[in-house]
């Protein structure tokens, strides 16, 4: 065990893990005894000892190179003031400033003695009153804007919300993410939502969504409200490209766990001022309004063909 005195947090004691800066400053360490840091949120004390169920890999506590923390694993939790509400933390990040920037009411390690639904049975939802609508979610992180506001909330698997979004009230998972004046940035979709867009209406759904981070989603507005961008299965775009008219939309890729199954791959389509950019998988297309010519529903492309198209004469999913 090594001691280091930090001069902003006095002596810590009882390290057992120690990296520092080229500046000498320290980076992150681990610690075997209890140490207190006395902190504008709080007596905060880092986890320390011997490895248990819950606890994470890795270290107790990082530092920004300025000596501000950077990240705390907490040994028990505590109650955290914020511009949202009190909240209680096992985990807590903060900017250089020393401004709070993450907030994980929980921190058990995922693995395969303590299950993602373990460790959600451990908390309770929560009420938020928001300017896009009162929700009620167990929550994983929340995340502020230096400034102090809500900046975006991740919510754990399996929960669906409702949001005011510019297009009225839409059913969202996994979380989403708002501007500093608390007006929507972006949203994960629950269903598939019917968004209007310059190509006209679309059903915007990712099915590959995480939901790891929700800082941003695969549905982002303007501030104003105009639509930037999204993700969508279920609907196509028709377009003339030159002088002929194409279809553009999602296809089939081989699963990243499971080559030998294929799974949808969204097309990826941003609004600009002037033009529209789609992405299909490995393509590019960009459109100005002249090129199209509507919004079409396509087939859910999770439909399994019959998987014999030699013989095969009267298939729709095969062209």
């Amino acid at each position: 065990m090594s001691t280091y005195t930090h001069p902003n947090y006095g002596s810590l004691t009882g390290l057992t893990h120690l990296t520092t800066y080229e500046s000498g400053m320290i980076k992150a360490c681990k610690f075997e005894e209890a140490v207190t840091l006395h902190t504008d949120f709080g007596d905060l004390v880092p986890s320390y000892g011997e490895d248990n169920l819950r606890k994470r890999n890795g270290y107790d506590l990082e530092f920004h190179e300025n000596g501000e923390i950077k990240a705390i694993n907490l040994e028990d939790s505590v109650i955290i003031d914020t511009a949202l509400g009190s909240f209680p933390a096992e985990r807590l990040s903060f900017y250089p400033s020393g401004k709070l920037h993450r907030l994980f009411p929980l921190n058990g390690q995922i693995n395969g003695y303590w299950s993602e639904e373990d460790e959600a049975a451990l908390t309770t939802p929560y009420t938020l009153d928001l300017a896009v609508g009162t929700i009620t979610a167990k929550i994983i992180a929340f995340a502020f804007y230096e400034s102090g506001p809500l900046k975006s909330l991740t919510i754990w698997p399996g929960q669906m919300i409702e949001l005011t979004s510019p297009d009225g009230p839409v059913k969202c998972r996994f979380g989403f993410s708002l501007y500093e004046d608390g007006s929507l940035n972006s949203f994960e979709p629950g269903l598939p939502e019917p968004l209007t867009t310059p190509a006209g209406i679309i059903l915007a759904y990712d099915p590959n969504a995480h939901g790891i981070n929700c800082d941003s989603n695969s549905v982002v507005y303007a501030k104003d409200g105009t639509i930037q961008a999204l993700k969508t299965v279920h609907s196509g775009i028709q377009a003339l490209l030159s002088d002929e008219q194409v279809l553009i939309k999602a296809l089939m890729i081989p699963s990243m766990i499971n080559p030998e199954v294929t799974v949808p791959n969204p097309l990826i389509i941003r609004f600009d001022a002037e033009e529209i950019t789609i992405r299909q998988n490995d393509t590019t297309y960009k459109l100005f309004a002249k090129d199209i010519l509507k919004t079409v529903i396509v087939d859910d492309p999770q439909i399994s063909t019959c998987g014999d198209c030699s013989s095969c004469s009267s298939c729709s999913h095969c062209g």
